[in-house]
């Protein structure tokens, strides 16, 4: 295909436009907000998930850094400096999420986090829960999360009178790499079943004995509900599940590009998740949080501006002030299908 092939320069632009389009500030900022603030309630109500500092009381002889921590010679902290640590990283997820130095804030929870986060890894085993979590940081401390919906914003707005963000593409590219990350994480778990198992993975009793085998406390959480054994009992309905599991992983990346396939892929990959979850007991809370950005925020606010208008019946425009620029938003997503 030739460099001034119109099609050529149609297929450049429609991928340009994917990462690159303006957008306002606000999805970002909400996205901001709701993540941090997910996360330090997840972090801070759970302490099965939120205390860390149990690690340093492990013996040094269980101790198997992951690569980086190995590379960095990153070592494990006593329990009384894990724990000082951790309250540093609350504070930096709040400040986050209300946008406080958020530069500063979000950069300490990518460090904090990466650390606290990699503990439990650097034990003989590697959990596949919250290494997304990491990545999501560094996004987010590349970003201008804090341009909208901010104290930062506030305090700029007091110093210069006017802090009007137009358009850029400096609020797209955060939230099209998280699509990106979380497409490549669950693409990457369906090669993985396929690569090792072939299709074995479907047609084999694999999943039938792990509903019951699961039942007995062999997972990081216990199935919520105990129909486990009563599904393997169904001979045709694990090998639905096994297919159905893979098929969600294998097409996920579909829902970058498609808002049809966004509509299948994401939510289908969320409930196959929280099924484990009820089933077979391993927990994927941190993903739940980060399909967050799959969710655009300012028009669901829109919406429910809307319906608080007409609810309240004072009429008017059902976007109310600024719905032109709403209204181009929300274009520009679905342009990007």
């Amino acid at each position: 295909m030739r460099k001034d092939d119109p099609e050529a320069r149609s297929i450049a632009s429609r991928w340009r436009d994917f990462w690159f389009a303006p957008d306002t500030p606000d999805n970002l900022a909400f996205c901001r907000i709701l993540f941090f603030g997910s996360l330090l309630l997840f972090y801070g109500l759970l302490p099965r998930f939120g205390d860390f500092s149990a690690w340093g009381g492990v013996s040094n002889a269980l101790w198997q850094p992951i690569f980086l921590f190995r590379a960095l010679r990153i070592p494990v902290f006593h329990s009384e400096i894990i724990a000082i640590l951790q309250g540093i990283w609350m504070t930096a997820l709040a400040m986050s999420c209300v946008g406080l130095l958020t530069r500063l804030s979000t950069a300490t929870s990518l460090i904090l986090g990466f650390y606290l986060l990699g503990l439990p890894h650097s034990f003989g085993k590697i959990h596949h829960y919250d290494g997304l979590l990491v990545l999501a940081f560094l996004v987010m401390a590349l970003s201008r999360c804090a341009d909208r919906w901010s104290l930062d914003e506030i305090f700029v707005r007091q110093r210069r009178q006017s802090t009007r963000r137009l358009a850029s593409c400096e609020y797209t590219w955060p939230v099209r790499a998280m699509w990106l990350i979380m497409s490549l994480v669950f693409c990457a778990a369906g090669i993985a079943k396929l690569r090792h198992s072939g299709l074995a993975w479907i047609s084999s009793d694999s999943l039938q004995i792990w509903l019951i085998e699961h039942q007995y406390h062999v997972a990081n959480s216990d199935p919520l509900v105990s129909w486990g054994p009563y599904f393997a009992t169904v001979p045709w309905l694990p090998k639905v599940l096994a297919a159905t599991s893979i098929g969600l992983e294998l097409g996920y990346p579909l829902a970058m590009f498609s808002r049809r396939a966004r509509w299948i892929f994401v939510p289908g990959v969320a409930l196959m998740q929280l099924s484990i979850r009820f089933l077979l007991g391993p927990s994927f809370e941190q993903f739940m949080i980060c399909n967050l950005f799959w969710v655009r925020w300012n028009w669901v606010a829109d919406r429910i501006k809307a319906l608080l208008r007409k609810i309240s019946g004072r009429g008017g425009s059902p976007l109310g002030g600024g719905h032109g620029e709403v209204d181009s938003d929300f274009a520009l997503e679905v342009s990007a299908d």
